[in-house]
């Protein structure tokens, strides 16, 4: 191509391909939000946090409604690849752009990637050994469970596994990763309804009987339940409205990633239609699970066992056996091994998916940095035959397992829910309240994407502010705003470092920002 005609761009097409339908994108959408994690982080977390789970819904459903809306808006205005990162760097400001389009890059890579090597022994590769130890009288199992459990570099050995294995899926290209979601997603949804279902089927009695049975296998403990009940633990009010409003960073947790689709916005067929259907129908699925799972574990197991057992686990570390995550719960109520072996083994294979997901995201957010000279020339290269940028692919499976070391080493789930809980900060800072900042500034004549946009930042600002504040959130620690303003500042320097020296090679920056991207 003459550099005449485009001084900016190598090429005229980005080199990807629209090759996602609505459901494909609705999939991806539940593949990178980890569906089964998020839904064991709001019922373990929740009792900590205390409140009605149907009223505590009613924010968060609301709120990212118009966070949703805002994203399908400017998805279906600029169907490129980081379609946000393209929005606010050439209405707002590159640097800012760049920055909060790099944020979510830094939690959903490295913080998230590194978190889900973890967690993918503590909440499937454990309990589904732990589980089948229990069925079949085996604790030869129980043990391996064990072992695993307290040994963190064993545990950081499998995570780099399963971090390098399913960061390479997307290379095969877009058919083979679309091909592996039609297994995964699907069978996380069915293990999901499954322990909804096991918690209304399953009496209180029942359940807490065999909870007890559990006890009593597992760590020679004797009626669980009654030494839970005794334990001197403050049980948080059900029906008062500061706990029900923090509610909302627990549901957010979840709810922040009902915007995935917009990241590949470029690769998505039908854009104005498939945007928003993925998005906001993400919100209704997820909204529903969370909600119906937590206040399910109440009435199965009792408001006030339920939140001591948690605090007993997750804050105290003294509950006697593996932390009480949905699918061991209702694992071990269901009384059946195939239930239980299917809970445990559908959140290792979702929680797999995820990570073949947020490489594949990765990728293409790396891959649009290059195109704007911000990384990089050779991690924007496409391959003509799979038409996917492998470069990039690598460099995000890098970033996953550097985020494992770091994160391995004070291995605990809840070191990890703190991590989760610093990750969605830096969502709820940056790219959301910027975006919502930009439509602002950028689009004077429409009224009712201004009202969503001032509506949606409220809301931003006053989520971020409870992720700062709210105790049993995990990120109002020095450790969680040192991994918030350190990101946020790095990101900074490595966009004024790339602007020094593509100046240096004669690049211009504001020239780059005043064009969209190539097809």
């Amino acid at each position: 191509m003459s550099s005449n005609r485009k001084p900016v761009f190598l090429r005229e097409s980005s080199g990807l391909v629209r090759e996602f339908g609505i459901l494909d994108a609705l999939w991806f959408n539940i593949a990178l939000l980890g569906l089964l994690f998020s839904t064991y982080y709001v019922t373990s977390t929740g009792p900590l946090v205390g409140g009605s789970p149907i009223l505590g819904l009613l924010l968060p459903l609301g709120g990212f409604f118009l966070v949703g809306w805002l994203f399908s808006y400017i998805g279906s205005k600029i169907p490129r690849v980081a379609a946000d990162y393209v929005y606010v760097s050439r209405n707002l400001h590159p640097a800012v752009g760049f920055v909060g389009n790099a944020g979510y890059f830094v939690a959903t890579v490295p913080l998230f990637m590194g978190i889900s090597g973890i967690t993918l022994q503590t909440f499937g590769l454990i309990p589904f050994l732990i589980i089948l130890g229990y069925y079949t009288h085996n604790p030869t199992l129980i043990s391996l469970g064990s072992t695993i459990d307290s040994n963190p570099y064993l545990i950081m050995a499998i995570g780099a596994t399963e971090i390098v294995i399913m960061s390479l899926i997307p290379i095969f290209g877009n058919r083979v990763y679309k091909a592996m979601q039609w297994i995964a997603i699907p069978l996380a949804l069915i293990a999901a309804i499954g322990m909804i279902i096991v918690e209304i089927i399953v009496p209180s009695h029942v359940a807490i009987s065999r909870l007890n049975s559990f006890a009593l296998y597992y760590a020679n403990v004797t009626n669980l339940y009654e030494n839970v009940t005794k334990s001197n633990v403050a049980v948080p009010a059900y029906y008062n409205v500061y706990n029900i409003i923090s509610l909302n960073p627990v549901y957010v947790v979840g709810f922040s990633y009902i915007i995935n689709t917009v990241y590949i916005a470029g690769e998505v067929r039908n854009p104005k239609r498939s945007l928003p259907l993925s998005i906001l129908g993400t919100l209704v699925i997820t909204g529903f699970i969370f909600t119906a799972a937590l206040a399910l574990e109440y009435n199965q197991f009792g408001y006030d066992f339920t939140t001591k057992m948690m605090y007993l686990s997750i804050v105290q570390g003294t509950l006697p056996i593996p932390t009480p995550y949905l699918d061991i719960l209702e694992g071990v109520a269901s009384g059946n091994i195939i239930l239980g072996a299917l809970f445990a083994l559908a959140s290792i294979i979702q929680l797999l998916m995820y990570l073949a997901a947020a490489s594949f995201v990765g990728s293409r957010l790396l891959f649009s940095y290059a195109m704007d000279r911000i990384m990089p020339d050779f991690v924007g290269d496409v391959s003509e035959k799979r038409h996917v940028p492998i470069k990039a692919i690598l460099l995000s499976m890098a970033a996953g397992l550097i985020g494992l070391i770091v994160f391995t080493l004070p291995v605990t789930s809840a070191v990890a829910f703190l991590l989760s809980s610093v990750a969605v900060a830096i969502l709820m800072l940056f790219p959301m309240s910027v975006v919502a900042i930009a439509v602002l500034k950028t689009e004077k004549e429409n009224k009712i994407i201004r009202l969503v946009s001032i509506f949606g930042l409220i809301y931003l600002i006053f989520t971020f502010y409870q992720y700062l504040t709210v105790p049993a959130i995990g990120a109002d620690t020095v450790i969680g705003y040192g991994i918030l303003a350190g990101s946020i500042v790095v990101l900074f320097v490595i966009f004024y470092v790339a602007k020094l020296v593509r100046s240096r090679q004669g690049i211009n920056f504001d020239l780059i920002f005043k064009e969209i991207p190539p097809e």
